[in-house]
């Protein structure tokens, strides 16, 4: 290659090394810009030296610098006077800038035209602004001059950088002279063209899931030992991917906006064996839609040639699944929380889906048309749909939706079908809610059982003269099962909303939720009890009380998981267990009843003081509650059954 540029500038056909000219322009642009990061962090560090810094080494190392003893200059720069620092090799640092400004004008002045004439005379004016030696003395205010990249009427070296970027970029496509299935590539090696063929067989195996989203665009070259690969994904500006390929090591570096697409992307690779630098963020200049973009580099070591080749097009086929991430997770995020959003697009990319075909179809309106039609209420817009649904149905319907989305605008579906299957499928995921209604008051009629038997077993302890501190950890269980037990209550509520045949469940839980709550109020009376010799035997009274709510409480479990076999051909020995579990939780009540005016006759007689008094009233006085809330429970269950006979 170096014989042919050679022979090439003897025959004084100048332009045909453009492409050597760019491409080794493109490197130094990557060079110079490690240095600004480099000179910016050095002045931070020396200007705060107690903060944590970054050494930059894998910056410099993505840049193609090869000199390890840059990775000592932050940690040794220092502030020595008002706006002056000594920065080790400053010197050399501002010769490499010098040298990286010459090399990327050049394939730009070689074209001798206006645009190369308006490039020389900035180059000329910024360069006699910048110092031949300096040591390692350097005034912050040199720092800001060559790193200043917002645009205004003083002219800087990192705007002139900036300017000769976007020119070598438009070069760099004019230049391309191959096309390799799809990518426009130049000075490719031999071996170069089966790594690009890899990467765009992946490409071209999930492209069809962006549809008619442009993006995807490649470029590749041979720069030196490397093979440089460059794709587009999207319009935004900052969201670039660059593959270097040297014998078996890739490395990735991978640059987005948004940091959970960016932290999206890295998962994809989470069972390739790639190792991820950590992420940086930087500030952008103007000319970026965003004013800060993130960072990251990925390396991958290749077993052998055939491994290398898996993995390259394993990389090409996952970067469809990057376009228009962040509108997508924007869309499911209004029904799912964040997480379970980016786990959704995370198994319809592991999937080859993708989520554009979603997007196409309308996202998240279909979602709510679908609602109108499925509820008796609508879902307001930010009503998140897990909260009917249940976190992991909701997750299983939406995964449904990018499947069926996908594959049937593939397959040349309608989009008028599609919709009105998603709209479908949205109706039997509340059928099916509906349907596990019962099961989620049998749950909830599980953590009030929880709830009593501890009660119960607090004031046994009590009573044997047992230390307050198992009651204080069985008050939190108990308040840790009124939590749970509310989201039940919230979930059928949810539901209860939109559907008229599930008002009947909110009514049913709803009274079954004060049975819970007022056991836990009783547990947390319980920590309450005074340690003296009277307490015990009111605290014996209180273990009787309680013993009545656990098996009250068990009873009316027992109705409810009866209730559910009494349906069309229902036997009598069926309707019979309904029956007593019904009357067993009514007597329990009478008897609960008896027990507190018992309870009381004995409080006012044994009580030692008015404090002691107040409290076993008190326990009393809810566990009897509970009770109560137990029997007007299960008369709403009976009448539900007694009712649906009739019809």
């Amino acid at each position: 290659m170096i014989a042919k540029k050679t022979m090439i500038q003897e025959l004084g056909e100048e332009e045909l090394i453009l492409p050597t000219l760019v491409n080794n322009a493109l490197e130094a642009n990557d060079r110079v810009k490690y240095y600004f990061t480099l000179l910016q962090a050095a002045r931070s560090h020396a200007r705060l030296p107690g903060t944590e810094f970054s050494n930059l080494r894998a910056e410099r190392e993505a840049a193609g610098v090869d000199d390890a003893t840059f990775d000592r200059v932050i940690a040794e720069s220092s502030n020595i006077g008002t706006d002056i620092l000594q920065i080790p090799h400053a010197e050399r640092i501002l010769s490499e800038i010098r040298s990286c400004l010459e090399e990327m004008a050049a394939p730009i002045l070689a074209r001798r035209d206006a645009t190369g004439e308006s490039f020389e005379r900035r180059l000329k004016a910024l360069l006699a602004e910048l110092p031949e030696s300096e040591g390692d003395v350097i005034g912050t205010e040199l720092i800001q001059r060559i790193t200043a990249g917002e645009e205004g009427s003083i002219d800087s070296i990192h705007l002139l950088v900036m300017d000769l970027h976007k020119a070598l970029n438009a070069l760099q496509g004019e230049l391309a002279s191959e096309i390799v299935d799809g990518a426009m590539t130049y000075l490719l090696a031999d071996e170069d063209r089966e790594l690009v063929s890899g990467f765009m067989a992946g490409i071209k195996k999930t492209a069809p899931l962006k549809f008619d989203h442009p993006g995807l665009g490649t470029t590749a070259t041979r720069n030196g030992k490397k093979l440089v690969i460059q794709n587009d994904i999207g319009m935004t500006d900052a969201h670039v991917l660059v593959v270097n390929v040297e014998d078996l090591s890739v490395s990735v570096i991978y640059t987005d906006i948004h940091m959970p697409r960016l932290q999206f992307f890295q998962s994809l690779f989470e069972t390739q064996g790639m190792v991820w630098e950590d992420t940086l963020s930087k500030k952008a200049g103007d000319q970026f839609e965003a004013k800060v973009y993130h960072l990251s580099v990925g390396k991958y070591h290749a077993k052998n040639r055939d491994d290398l080749e898996r993995f390259v097009t394993y990389l090409g086929s996952r970067l469809v699944f990057l376009i228009d991430w962040n509108r997508a997770r924007k869309r499911l995020r209004t029904f799912l929380p964040n997480r379970d959003a980016s786990q959704v697009l995370r198994w319809a990319a592991d999937n080859d889906y993708g989520h554009m075909a979603f997007l196409l179809l309308g996202g998240e309106k279909i979602i709510y048309e679908a609602l109108e039609i499925a509820s008796r209420v609508p879902l307001r817009y930010g009503e998140p749909l897990h909260q009917i649904l249940g976190r992991e149905k909701t997750i299983e319907y939406f995964e449904w939706v990018l499947k069926t989305a996908s594959t049937g605008l593939r397959a040349g579906h309608s989009r008028p079908l599609l919709q009105d299957e998603i709209k479908a499928e949205l109706l039997r995921y509340f059928r099916t809610a509906h349907e596990n209604l019962m099961d989620i008051c049998e749950e909830h009629a599980t953590l009030t059982i929880d709830v009593a038997t501890v009660l119960r077993d607090s004031l046994l302890v009590i009573e044997r003269g047992g230390g307050g501190d198992y009651a204080a950890r069985s008050a939190i269980r108990a308040k840790h099962w009124e939590s749970e037990a509310d989201a039940l209550v919230t979930k059928v509520r949810g539901l209860s909303r939109r559907i008229e045949a599930a008002r009947f469940y909110a009514e049913l839980i709803n009274e079954g939720d004060d049975t819970l709550d007022f056991l836990e109020e009783a547990m947390f009376l319980a920590t309450l009890i005074p340690k003296v010799s009277s307490s015990r035997k009111l605290t014996g009274e209180m273990a009787g009380l309680s013993e009545i709510a656990v098996k009250s409480s068990q009873e009316f479990l027992k109705a409810l998981m009866a209730s559910q076999t009494i349906h069309r051909g229902y036997t009598r020995d069926e309707m019979q267990d309904f029956l007593q579990a019904v009357d067993r939780v009514i007597g329990y009540e009478r008897e609960c009843d008896d027990a507190l005016r018992r309870s009381e006759k004995i409080i006012l007689t044994e009580s030692t003081d008015y404090r002691e008094m107040m409290i076993f009233f008190e326990i009393a006085r809810t566990i009897e509650e509970s009770t109560n809330s137990l029997m007007k429970s299960v008369y709403i269950l009976r009448d539900r059954i007694l009712e649906g006979m009739n019809r």
